[in-house]
């Protein structure tokens, strides 16, 4: 989820995010369309495990819901970077001094909405990666992956939450959510390659 390393303190800070705002920008377009693949992901999670029955479908809930908060998150990001830069460069002394409590609610906001969304997405991965391994349609080391991958997920969102107190665990932080991302990537390989058998029925 995006809103990494904006930094919003002080007038320093925020003219600086108006220079580079068109990178910044474009980081977010890609988080945000990142979180809408995932919730195509989850239902094809859903449809992979739904022999498992209600554990599936809570997996589906969880993890939809934190692909749509997440979603809601990187929008708010996404127009806040768009537009808030230019009008502040635009400002003058005063105006600009109003601003800057704008700029960190609306940061701290965005960080609470990514903890959320965390937290969910991990719950629905940890109860998906349990659902294949009791219905056993994908091999039990990409279940495992997922276990991983969901607390790394949660111990990024707990980091966040927590800021600035847990700072010096951003960059471990950052490092162990490349398991949410290749557990993603292998995800993807899976439902591609998937076949519904006739014994997994319709859907329920």
């Amino acid at each position: 989820l995006g809103g990494q390393e904006i930094a919003v303190h002080g007038s320093d800070e925020l003219m600086r995010l108006a220079q580079k705002q068109a990178p910044y920008l474009v980081r977010e377009w890609l988080f945000l369309g990142y979180v809408v693949f995932a919730v195509g992901e989850g239902v094809g999670l859903y449809f992979l495990t739904r022999g498992a029955r209600g554990l599936a479908l809570w997996a589906f809930v969880a993890y939809f819901v934190g692909a749509v908060t997440g979603i809601v998150q990187d929008a708010t990001i996404v127009a806040f970077v768009h537009q808030f830069p230019t009008d502040y460069a635009a400002a003058d002394a005063a105006t600009r001094v109003t601003l800057e409590p704008l700029a960190h609610m609306v940061v701290a906001m965005v960080g609470v909405q990514q903890s959320v969304a965390n937290v969910l997405l991990a719950i629905g991965v940890a109860l998906y990666s349990i659902a294949i391994l009791r219905t056993r349609v994908a091999t039990k080391w990409f279940a495992l992956l997922g276990l991983l991958a969901a607390a790394a997920c949660v111990f990024y969102a707990l980091v966040t939450v927590s800021a600035p107190r847990l700072a010096g665990l951003q960059p471990l932080a950052e490092h162990l959510f490349g398991f949410v991302v290749f557990w993603d990537l292998w995800a993807g390989i899976i439902m591609l390659g998937f076949r519904a058998s006739p014994s997994q029925g319709a859907l329920t």
